[in-house]
């Protein structure tokens, strides 16, 4: 056996001998991490189908909205209550369905009551990837129901960079 076959399986062992002392748990999703990314993907899914009348129920009544945008290079931001977010999607004169699959979802829960998700998406309308960004959203347990105090993301056109 050369010496580089040596080193290459002791760097495998080393590999698999830390990969196996990884925690279990830390992969380990409860039912209140399920639920939070649940809350979020519906969110999403009722937002992409435009069913409008549905989103008050979604979130939190002091809920915040924050989109940062690039487009043609520069970089905007705006920052919307729940009801200003809902009024200016029902304001648009020509609104357009979408799907907006994740990838990448973390989710952290503290203490049952306060979720965080963060997930890379792309916005697809008709097959086509029209956007892509980063989401992230904070939720609080009310009532029992993960309702959205906040959602932020990040908005590029096209699809992500391969």
């Amino acid at each position: 056996m050369s010496r580089h076959d040596r080193r290459a399986r002791c760097l495998t062992a080393v590999l698999a001998a830390a990969v196996s002392l990884l925690p279990v748990a830390a992969t380990a999703q409860t039912p209140d991490h399920q639920a939070a990314r649940a809350a979020v993907e519906h969110f999403l899914d009722v937002l992409g189908k435009r069913q409008l009348e549905a989103l008050p129920a979604l979130l939190d009544p002091k809920a915040t909205m924050v989109v940062v945008r690039q487009r043609e290079g520069l970089w905007s931001h705006t920052v919307s209550t729940a009801d200003e977010f809902v009024a200016t999607l029902k304001a648009q004169p020509n609104p357009t369905t979408f799907t907006e699959p994740l990838t990448s979802v973390s989710v952290h829960v503290e203490d049952g009551q306060l979720a965080f998700v963060r997930a890379d998406f792309t916005v697809v309308i008709g097959g086509e990837v029209r956007s892509h960004g980063v989401d992230y959203f904070t939720l609080v347990k009310s009532g029992g129901a993960w309702k959205l105090l906040n959602g932020s993301y990040t908005s590029k056109t096209g699809a992500p960079p391969k």
